[in-house]
Formats: C-alpha cells, sequence, structure tokens
C-alpha cells in the first residue's frame, strides 16, 4: 500500500499544482444553464426515478437553502423542517411531493444509536471507514434532527453545494457501484454509462497507441481470430511492421482509497481461475499458440516471441506493486508514453 499511495498521492499532488491558478481566475456569473443543458435525458429519467424527485427540484431545493444561508448571513444555518418545506413551496413553487423527496434524498436523521442502521440500509452504509456510503454526509448535507416541522435542521453551504453537485457528478460519471441504488432504472443508466466509458476509454488508449506508431484495432472478437467464444474480445490489438504485437487489455477502474477497497481490485486481477487478469492471460496464450491467426488482420504471422501484453488502467492500481502475478508488473497501469 505505501509505494501505491505514495504514486497515487504524487501524481495527484502534480496535477493539482499544475490547475492552481484556476482558483484565483476572477469569473462572472452569467445566464443560469437549465438542467436539460447540462444533464442527459437519460440521467434525468433515471435520477427521478431513483428519488421520486426530478433534477430541476434538487436543485431549486439547493439554491432556496443557499439563499436562506445568505439571509441569515451564516455559513452554517440552524433552521427547522418546517421552514425548510414552507420555503421550498412558497418560493421555489415545489410540490408537496418533491419537497418530501428533497428532504428525503439530501437528510441525513438522527438515530438513536450510530452502529445501527435505519430501516432499508446495511452496516455498510454507515460505517465511516467505507467511502461510498448511501448514509454519507458528502451526499446527505442536511442534518435532521427529527420527523416534526418544529425540528432543528442543520447545514453548511460548501457541503451543501459540494454534496448535490457530488451525487449528480457521480451519477453521471458512473462512479457509483449498481448497489448504491434501489432502482432498477438508475442501475441499468449506471451499467450503460460505465459500458460506453469502458469503449471510450479502449478507443482513447487505442489512439495513444497510434501517437507513437502503432496501427491498431479495438475490440477484435477472438472468434475473429479463430479463437473459442468464451474467450471474448480484445480491447485493443496493436502493431508495427517490424513484428511487434501488443495484445492489451483495457480497465477503466476507480482509484482504490482504502486497504479493503485495494484488496478488493487485487482479487479481481489475481491471474487465477476465472478473474479478470487471467481471462486476459488465456487470449494472449492462446494467440503466442496461434501467431498466424493474427494475418488478416496485421498483414503477416508474427513471431509468437514478438507478441506482449499489458493491463492498460486508466488510474494507478496496487496490482503494480504486487510480484505474484502472470504479467510483469511494469506492464500493469496507465498508459506509458515508451510504448
Amino acid at each position: 500500500m505505501s509505494p501505491f499511495l505514495a504514486a497515487y498521492n504524487r501524481e495527484a499532488f502534480e496535477t493539482a499544482a499544475q490547475d492552481y491558478n484556476k482558483l484565483y481566475r476572477s469569473e462572472a456569473f452569467g445566464k443560469r444553464t437549465p438542467v436539460e443543458e447540462v444533464y442527459s435525458m437519460e440521467l434525468i429519467e433515471a435520477f427521478q426515478t431513483e428519488y421520486s424527485l426530478p433534477v430541476t427540484a434538487a436543485v431549486e431545493g439547493c439554491s432556496e437553502l443557499l439563499d436562506l444561508a445568505v439571509e441569515r448571513n451564516s455559513i452554517v444555518v440552524e433552521t427547522t423542517l418546517g421552514t425548510i418545506k414552507d420555503r421550498l413551496t412558497s418560493a421555489r413553487g415545489l410540490s408537496h411531493e418533491a419537497v418530501e423527496a428533497f428532504v428525503r434524498t439530501f437528510s441525513l436523521t438522527h438515530r438513536r444509536s450510530w452502529e445501527e442502521p435505519p430501516p432499508g440500509f446495511e452496516p455498510k452504509d454507515i460505517y465511516p471507514w467505507r467511502f461510498s456510503r448511501r448514509l454519507s454526509y458528502v451526499t446527505r448535507p442536511l442534518l435532521v434532527f427529527g420527523k416534526q416541522n418544529t425540528d432543528k435542521v442543520l447545514f453548511a453551504v460548501g457541503a451543501l453545494r459540494v454534496g448535490i453537485a457530488y451525487l449528480l457528478d457521480k451519477i453521471e460519471q458512473g462512479h457509483f457501484s449498481q448497489d448504491f441504488f434501489k432502482s432498477k432504472h438508475m442501475r441499468r443508466y449506471i451499467g450503460k454509462v460505465n459500458n460506453q466509458k469502458g469503449h471510450a476509454f479502449a478507443q482513447a488508449v487505442s489512439a495513444e497507441m497510434r501517437k507513437t506508431g502503432w496501427s491498431t484495432r479495438v475490440e477484435v472478437q477472438m472468434t475473429e481470430l479463430g479463437g473459442p467464444a468464451q474467450l471474448g474480445d480484445l480491447d485493443v490489438l496493436a502493431w508495427k511492421a517490424n513484428g511487434e504485437i501488443q495484445v492489451i487489455e483495457c480497465k477503466r477502474l476507480q482509484f482504490a482509497r482504502t486497504i479493503g477497497e485495494a484488496a478488493s481490485v487485487c482479487k479481481r486481477f489475481r491471474g487465477e481461475a476465472k478473474d479478470e487478469l487471467a481471462k486476459h492471460v488465456r487470449r494472449t496464450d492462446w494467440i503466442r499458440g496461434n501467431p498466424a491467426s493474427l494475418r488478416h488482420v496485421v498483414g503477416f504471422i508474427p513471431d509468437a516471441g514478438g507478441i506482449d501484453h499489458r493491463l492498460v488502467t486508466n488510474v494507478p492500481v496496487p496490482m503494480t506493486y504486487l510480484t505474484s502475478l502472470p504479467i510483469q508488473a511494469d506492464k500493469i497501469g496507465p498508459l506509458k508514453s515508451d510504448l
């Protein structure tokens, strides 16, 4: 974990340093952009199905609470549940159903014992050492101390702005797992987003390879090469006229932020049984044993010794620091410019 986190933190620091000047730009606020121009209709429909709340109502509700903070001249606001509901109805025109859905979606409610999750939730939703919890303060920035209109509510301006934007952004990017959500509609949307971004990542890897002199094809079915269907496809097949071949598996992953998450990623890529790395290794081994299968794609029959393989990821991964895998450590991780 130590070299893995050190490498990640170094990269994150360098990226932040390059963008540091953006913190000091003076930008005038322009006309408010309609939600429909910011998010796709697929996301808007999935969000409403999941939370029974239109995205527009979520944005309006957040805006009204920010107005309340301005009126109170405070970055931390103490108010009541009734006050919030009244303002969202009278000032923003939200229906009773939309107001209830807004409160339900963005509230972290008081419970007698912190280690007892409320009905419908699991212990993993409250354990503070886990990320992407369904009962996280990040996505539920309203602290509600009861169900009556007279009960206290606390919220911080920064947390409110970040929380709602974070939820929408992570949904749009497909960064939450499907089990974060309850509705089939939202789970299908997350699956579709990840599938599309996975394809786009393979295309991006292919484009980068072409910049360094490689010819490439993406998503080459093993059956096209004469291999068995259960071997699936090659994300990127790259070659050079000198006979070099690269069989590339592309994986768009989330950064592992804890030891548990790192262990989970490593478990998926041990090169054992039917895990994701083993599938890639079997595809590569089949191609090395049948080099003539590549002739109609690359235009020549390569020497088996010139066929190499890589596991290319979008973020640094802990497998890079393992020594027990059936692939060299320097062949795992983000694409390098020296290929």
